[in-house]
């Protein structure tokens, strides 16, 4: 029997099969669009994203975070994950 690695095995499907680059991502053109027109004009407009889990929250950010590089992401962007941050302080 051969072993698939530990890191592999453990690995949770999500992370897996999350897209790596923008051209991976499937059923998302508007959020992609606007990503990308983000990037050329550097107009970024506020956006909130929402919804159940599973529907690309983490994976649009992390294309977010791929198109705009560290520097502009980290001065474009504020990320507030609701489940680790509920304190009052926070709102």
């Amino acid at each position: 029997m051969i072993m698939a690695p530990l890191l592999q095995s453990t690995q949770p499907l999500v992370e897996k099969y999350r897209p790596k680059q923008v051209k991976d991502v499937a059923h998302q053109e508007v959020v992609i669009n606007v990503f990308t027109s983000t990037h050329e004009t550097s107009n970024c407009p506020h956006m909130l994203f929402y919804g159940p889990s599973g529907t690309g929250k983490t994976t649009a950010l992390a294309i977010a975070h791929q198109l705009f590089g560290p520097e502009l992401y980290k001065s474009r962007v504020l990320e507030l994950n609701t489940t680790d941050d509920r304190g009052i302080n926070i709102v």
